[in-house]
């Protein structure tokens, strides 16, 4: 109860200091000269628009008004997901990850300035993951009414409570659909914040990573919107998401000591450890050529998740920095000049050669799904790499000096140009997306407002060891 009653305090406070200043907006961000006032924009921008009345992050806004999405947002010619309504599905989908990411950024910002203000924001991402957890442990599935399928109802096998489980809380409320990315930020931001966190919340995160390791070393089944993959199974998914997991397993040995988080880690490394990327695995399963799309920026996670290893295991620091580089370099593939990613590409496994596909939509009868992204291809940008880039670049220029170079352009690139366009979810340069997805354009994606200020914080905090100068 102290620890909650301190984030009121912050959260009274910060609000109090909302009331007395201007309506924050990030029309201009782009005019903004110095690279630190615009990444303080948009930790204002976070801080005043980005929760919601219960603690919990959103994941996207409307880009276009800079507000919570709305029913009002969304017609019914619009093409979306199944499930919960649109603005819903929306507003919560990252919510776990966006929230890890950004208290991830607040321990590097205070790390580099000691900013009261960092830890302000840090104990309200914190609240946002203590709130998305609590959703699962006070769950009662007992009292959801039955689980039905095609029209028939089982006697469910699933338990009444259960813990270890971040969720994507639609309607800010406990679900079932989940994935590996929404834990592994959560777990990532949980550990950052453990040298700065109160003796309390410190108990607090250990019980969390004790949990997580425990209910997912009895498999790694993820559900999302009535499908279910087991990740340990999935190729070629599983050398990613499965190394992720792996990390998370180490994580939670260093904080609790629990010799069953070890011996899962040490049963994944055996596994899982060398880190391939998408090109080598599908050249490995046979294929010479592939279809690639937000594996790419799934490079974020496996750099981070190499830098965590280096220093929890550097007896093998040689393959996570192996790893570590390929990742970065493979997050390039599909990138325009402009830094937009073309969102389905084709790959060549064996070169890396690559090509944009043309537009192909699958007949109504053929879908398998009302998500028109879900049944077609597209020459659309999605801009969840660029935006992944200004962390991962940072880390790869801070251990591998071979890329010294190549980093530096790209993490000032990033920041020299950054303004409200690139927090976008997707642009359309071709003038492609079919009106069904017209909406999809004007959605803010909060994974990038929190990855902008952690890639920032982090090169601020790690200034001395890397090889360029803040742009």
């Amino acid at each position: 109860m102290k620890s909650l009653f301190r984030w009121l305090l912050v959260a009274l406070g910060c609000a109090s200091l909302s009331g007395q200043a201007e309506t924050v907006s990030l029309e201009n961000l782009d005019t903004i000269p110095s690279v630190a006032d615009r990444v303080n924009l948009i930790e204002r921008f976070v801080g005043e628009r980005y929760f919601d009345p219960q603690g919990l992050m959103y994941s996207h806004l409307n880009w276009r008004e800079e507000r919570p999405l709305q029913a009002e947002d969304f017609s019914p010619a619009d093409s979306v997901m199944p499930g919960p309504e649109p603005w819903q599905w929306m507003s919560y989908e990252n919510s776990a990850f966006v929230s890890g990411v950004l208290l991830a950024a607040q321990c590097y910002h205070y790390q580099a300035t000691q900013d009261p203000a960092a830890l302000q924001l840090a104990a309200r991402a914190f609240h946002s993951l203590d709130t998305n957890y609590r959703l699962t442990e006070e769950r009662d599935r007992s009292t959801e009414g039955p689980q039905q399928r095609a029209g028939f109802i089982g006697q469910s096998t699933l338990r009444a409570k259960e813990t270890g489980f971040f969720c994507k809380p639609y309607y800010g409320q406990a679900t079932d659909n989940t994935s590996t990315e929404q834990h592994f930020a959560p777990l990532l931001g949980l550990y950052r914040y453990w040298p700065l966190a109160d003796a309390e919340t410190k108990q607090r995160i250990a019980q969390i990573f004790r949990e997580v390791s425990r209910r997912w070393r009895a498999g790694y089944v993820i559900h999302y919107f009535g499908e279910a993959w087991d990740m340990e199974k999935s190729y070629p998914r599983a050398q990613r998401h499965m190394f992720l997991w792996m990390v998370m397993h180490r994580m939670a040995y260093e904080l609790t000591g629990d010799a069953e988080s070890l011996d899962e880690f040490h049963r994944l490394k055996a596994l899982y450890a060398n880190m391939p990327t998408p090109r080598e695995t599908e050249w490995g399963l046979g294929h010479p050529t592939y279809t690639s799309t937000e594996d790419r920026s799934f490079h974020v996670q496996m750099v981070i998740g190499a830098e965590l290893l280096l220093e929890l295991e550097p007896a093998d620091r040689d393959r996570w920095l192996r790893g570590m580089e390929a990742w970065w370099r493979y997050s390039l593939i599909g990138q325009r000049e402009d830094l937009a990613s073309y969102y389905f590409i084709q790959i060549d496994a064996l070169t890396g050669d690559w090509e944009k596909l043309p537009t192909a939509i699958k007949p109504r009868a053929l879908w398998r799904s009302p998500f028109m992204l879900h049944n077609a291809v597209l020459p659309i940008c999605w801009l969840g790499t660029q935006e992944r880039q200004s962390i991962s670049s940072a880390i790869v220029a801070r251990h591998v000096p071979a890329l010294a170079e190549a980093t530096q352009a790209r993490f000032e690139r990033i920041y020299s140009g950054l303004g409200k366009a690139d927090l976008k979810w997707f642009s359309d340069p071709e003038d492609a997306m079919p009106p069904p997805l017209h909406w999809m354009l004007n959605i803010m994606q909060g994974d990038a407002l929190a990855f902008y200020s952690l890639g920032y914080w982090y090169a601020r905090a790690h200034a001395a060891e890397l090889p360029f100068s803040l742009p």
